[in-house]
């Protein structure tokens, strides 16, 4: 905008207080001049408003350009927050997934745990089933190292008899194995002197056990019982004798 000044040509020699002395003032127009001074004050009011278009077009581009950079960072937040939501929701399939392992793990943990301690008390039951057992097989040594040195007295006793037996009955007696005898007689048979009638005697437990007879013999499990019973070693032999020959001629009647 242009300011009026004194010097300007359109009021050149202008002065208002010689103009409001006079009797009759008066104003002289000079045309020319104030079209001029018109004309450039047109001038600068239409810089000033191209000026001021121009700020205003800069300012709406800044603001243009502010408003894209806002939508842009908008944009990126918008997206980095969706990234977080989908990170947040793969994070909380991850924990469920370990809660879920944590749980299966901390099941076979406990299940482990209760096998360990019923394994733990089979061991302490079997321990004791050990130690049981070491006192039944030394009890049982000590009861054979008995019996045995029993028969040998017997046998050193009786071995006119034995020898009797042998000759006369056909008797005889064999290790199988440790603990294991066989025993066999002849001369039950008078139709044939020479068929063997035997079984086997296991000694190897508290009680005895007849683990084979031949022929078989129903009376074997009584006369074994009685054995373990009595102790009478050979008053067992001298019944499974007569038996035998007692099964043999019910076979024959």
């Amino acid at each position: 905008m242009t300011t009026v000044t004194a010097t300007h040509p359109a009021v050149a020699g202008f002065n208002l207080a010689s103009i409001l002395a006079s009797s009759q003032p008066t104003v002289a127009l000079h045309p020319k001049p104030l079209l001029h001074s018109m004309a450039a004050f047109q001038a600068a009011i239409d810089a000033y408003v191209h000026k001021g278009k121009q700020e205003i077009a800069r300012r709406k581009e800044a603001h243009t350009l502010r408003l894209k950079e806002d939508g842009d960072k908008k944009r990126d937040m918008e997206e980095a927050i969706e990234r977080e939501k989908r990170r947040e929701i793969e994070l909380i399939a991850v924990l469920e997934r370990e809660k879920l392992d944590t749980r299966e793990m901390e099941s076979s943990i406990h299940l482990l745990k209760k096998q360990l301690a019923s394994l733990a008390e089979q061991a302490t039951s079997l321990d004791a089933e050990a130690n049981d057992l070491r006192t039944r097989i030394t009890r049982l040594r000590k009861d054979k190292s008995r019996d045995l040195a029993v028969l040998e007295d017997r046998a050193r006793s009786m071995s006119p008899e034995l020898s009797l037996y042998e000759v006369a009955l056909g008797f005889s007696v064999t290790g199988v194995k440790e603990d294991v005898l066989l025993f066999k007689f002849t001369h039950i048979d008078e139709h044939a002197p020479n068929r063997v009638f035997s079984f086997v005697l296991d000694l190897s437990k508290q009680d005895y056990a007849v683990t084979m007879s031949e022929p078989p013999l129903g009376a074997m499990p009584r006369l074994v019982d009685t054995l373990n019973d009595t102790r009478e070693f050979w008053t067992f032999i001298k019944h499974v004798r007569a038996a035998f020959l007692a099964e043999l001629h019910e076979t024959r009647a």
